[in-house]
């Protein structure tokens, strides 16, 4: 792993409709100009215009980007970024900010600041969704069924005033307005199909905010985590999240987890997917796992493992090895989809 350095060209970005944008633009920026190289900085007002900036960054010599918003700002910046030399740098100024609790970074700014300018800069996977000839990225999961509902519930007003507790509120009603879903899953050697409300497909450590899927989960391991979080029920879905918490749920078999390295997805009635807390297009899709295709700046992360599972802390050391989940849980393994 190589360290950033101070000198790198680097280019701010931050989103002001994040939770926190507007409000800690200026926080960040004026200790950033005197730690590292800042070239430029910039309030973007929509997806366009940040891509946009980053693409012109990487054609005039930027290395590194610094995206401050949530984790739909992220993954459109990971866009742009994966594949490339771009280096990318996370300000958590969104409401769950789950890819960045991921890196196991601090909040403090003053912690945080010396990080982004001498971190170590760490490869990670990115998952890829695709329909027809339309691809996106994601960092954390892509979801079909109630969450697409609590998106559209959840209102810019609730989230700066609840915080994480808007997802909370509005939970039982988006899970009311949410028909069950019959998915059908192909792979190469494999195949599955269930009655669900919610489909989950996770490439990175953290699920939402704090929390990680299984004490397990990585974005730097090869593989997504595909899984039902319960049937059509209320209590089938409580009784799945309850066994998530508790990091159990690839042993349930009413979860159906799948550990693969792509997979194609259909679903009737067919739903809007949700990437990353924004709303893309619709099944049938393909999804797949894209190896260490994205430079990020992280802190080496070393120790016995996370004090508090699933939540994770900031010490939180690596996690379980595949291999070491493998024989414990005998999860099922596909290969890639072509």
């Amino acid at each position: 792993m190589i360290a950033a350095t101070p000198n790198m060209p680097t280019l701010l970005l931050v989103n002001p409709r994040s939770r926190r944008g507007r409000q800690y633009f200026e926080r960040y920026r004026r200790p950033l100009a005197h730690a590292l190289n800042l070239v430029d900085w910039s309030l973007t007002d929509s997806r366009q215009h940040m891509t946009d900036r980053i693409q012109e960054g990487l054609n005039n010599g930027i290395s590194r980007f610094i995206i401050g918003g949530g984790d739909g700002t992220l993954s459109a910046a990971a866009d742009v970024l994966a594949g490339t030399p771009g280096v990318l740098g996370v300000l958590p100024l969104g409401t769950g900010n789950t890819f960045f609790y991921g890196l196991g970074l601090p909040l403090a700014p003053d912690e945080l600041v010396p990080i982004l300018s001498n971190g170590t800069m760490s490869l990670f996977d990115v998952g890829v969704a695709q329909k027809d000839q339309e691809t996106t990225v994601f960092l954390n999961s892509l979801t079909i069924g109630f969450s697409e509902r609590l998106v559209e519930l959840l209102r810019r007003e609730s989230k700066d005033r609840l915080g994480h507790w808007a997802w909370a509120v509005e939970f039982r009603r988006a899970l009311k307005d949410t028909p069950t879903i019959h998915v059908q899953l192909t792979w190469p050697g494999g195949h599955d199909h269930y009655d669900t409300r919610q489909l989950v497909v996770v490439n990175g450590r953290t699920l939402a905010a704090r929390i990680t899927a299984t004490p397990h989960s990585s974005a730097q391991d090869g593989l997504l985590e595909v899984f039902r979080l319960g049937g059509p029920s209320f209590l089938s879905m409580l009784r799945l999240s309850a066994m998530l918490l508790l990091g159990r749920l690839p042993s349930d078999h009413q979860a159906h987890y799948h550990t693969l390295t792509g997979v194609n997805i259909e679903c009737d009635p067919v739903l809007p997917v949700n990437i990353d807390g924004d709303i893309w297009l619709s099944p049938p899709l393909r999804c797949r796992v894209w190896p260490g295709a994205l430079r990020v700046i992280s802190r080496q992360m070393t120790g016995p493992g996370p004090r508090r599972w699933p939540f994770i802390t900031q010490a939180a050391g690596p996690s379980l090895t595949h291999s070491t989940f493998t024989n414990r849980y005998s999860l099922k393994r596909g290969q890639n989809v072509d």
